[in-house]
């Protein structure tokens, strides 16, 4: 009988359940930051198309923290199917992950409350690249000289998986000198990250069978 301590005593499922249960609470608090304007009966007819427009800023960063939730969601659902096997280190990795995914709603909420603030947007954009370099951070661990994956596993995945969070860290670092320039421009640009990711699928499949 083997004395060596066994890191993977959790199996990749129960992990993914759980993170899969984490993400669906960071998405479900997004909406609770949408807060129904209170207005007197009288003045509704008045009042509530106002501000239902100055609710703007906290639907587009709604819809905005929503979407990337989901790209997160869909890299990290990816990478741990790639994943044969678990040990402590991966383990504490997945946890500080989904720790910040709960935590994107708080960046969400303070940049839909203040959407004129540079350092809204900035804490906002700090919040996802945290996101993004745990991604590259777990990917390399899992992949490097096959660590937690299978040696017959095509490389060519685990550098797709690799290459799409390097490019979501690219377009956020982009969007801090845009939004000194012009705050409003850079949260709507921060949209394009997603015709990216498909441009990017298509060329790595594309790539895969030529």
């Amino acid at each position: 009988m083997s004395n060596k301590f066994a890191d993977d005593t959790i199996s990749t499922a129960r992990l993914i359940s759980f993170s899969d249960g984490v993400f669906a609470i960071a998405v479900t608090l997004l909406v609770f930051n949408l807060k129904v304007p209170q207005i007197p009966a009288a003045n509704v007819h008045l009042l509530l198309p106002g501000l239902i427009t100055a609710m703007l800023p906290h639907f587009t960063t709604y819809v905005l923290s929503f979407l990337l939730i989901a790209v997160y969601w869909t890299f990290h659902h990816r990478m741990l199917n790639l994943v044969t096997r678990l040990n402590t280190p991966f383990l504490w990795m997945n946890i500080c992950y989904l720790l910040v995914i709960a935590f994107i709603p708080f960046p969400t909420a303070l940049f839909g409350a203040y959407p004129h603030e540079t350092f809204s947007f900035v804490f906002y954009i700090a919040s996802m690249i945290l996101v993004g370099s745990l991604s590259m951070l777990m990917l390399w661990y899992a992949s490097h000289n096959y660590r937690l994956i299978s040696k017959e596993l095509p490389m060519a995945i685990v550098k797709y998986l690799f290459f799409r969070q390097f490019t979501a860290i690219f377009i956020f670092l982009l969007a801090i000198p845009l939004a000194l320039y012009q705050l409003r421009w850079a949260q709507y640009y921060l949209f394009i990250l997603f015709p990216v990711h498909w441009g990017t699928q298509k060329y790595f499949r594309k790539r895969s069978i030529s």
